[in-house]
């Protein structure tokens, strides 16, 4: 086909197009401020919030454009959306972490056995940490024994003794702080494994 053939086809089909969708598009059907329903060929702007249907020549509905929503309506509409989208949310969330469990554990009692041993790991931690703070607790006894003496014989008690004991003190609390945060981290894993445990449950008796 030659080009020129070519480029009058495509405007005339373009023409056509945009006449088929002028006609098409002709009427307007809405109400007035007296809900009485309109045929006209426009929609008065003051009346385009109330929403309006366009109609092909022979009747049919081509397009349907609802009413403007009031202010309340919106807010509410937007509620709605985070609301469905929170609970989309946290279905691809729990999904996610049933998928990870299931990967984990193979059955309910793999669980129990993941908990128990990392739990008395953390009891292990604070054993230690609890025999690290007698020994510490007996140095400063001795410390402060030696100073107890020295004041009955009436000696003048260093700097550097008092600094010792302070140093003691310090690491004694120190000690005492991190045995209070393994605490917590054991009562905090014994409440992450009970929900771990009763969601792999819940999966295997489906």
């Amino acid at each position: 086909m030659k080009p020129r053939l070519r480029y009058l086809l495509l405007i005339f089909s373009l023409g056509a197009t945009v006449y088929s969708n002028m006609v098409a598009a002709e009427l307007y059907r809405y109400k007035n401020e007296d809900s009485v329903t309109v045929l006209d060929s426009h929609v008065p702007p003051r009346y385009v919030k109330y929403g309006y249907a366009i109609l092909s020549l022979d009747g049919r509905v081509l397009e349907v454009v609802p009413r403007a929503l009031s202010d309340k309506e919106l807010r509410e509409r937007e509620r709605n959306r985070a609301a469905e989208e929170s609970i989309a949310t946290e279905k691809r969330e729990r999904e996610i972490a049933d998928q990870n469990l299931m990967r984990l554990y193979g059955a309910p009692g793999d669980v129990i056995r993941a908990r128990d041993a990392k739990i008395s790991s953390i009891v292990s931690l604070i054993e230690t940490q609890e025999r690290a703070i007698k020994r510490l607790q007996h140095q400063k006894r001795q410390q402060e024994s030696a100073l107890a003496d020295i004041e009955r014989a009436g000696g003048v008690i260093g700097k550097d003794r008092l600094a010792r004991i302070s140093s003691l003190e310090n690491r004694i609390a120190q000690v005492e702080s991190e045995i209070a945060k393994k605490e917590q981290e054991k009562g905090a894993l014994s409440i992450a494994y009970a929900e771990d445990l009763k969601r792999v449950k819940e999966m295997y008796q489906r």
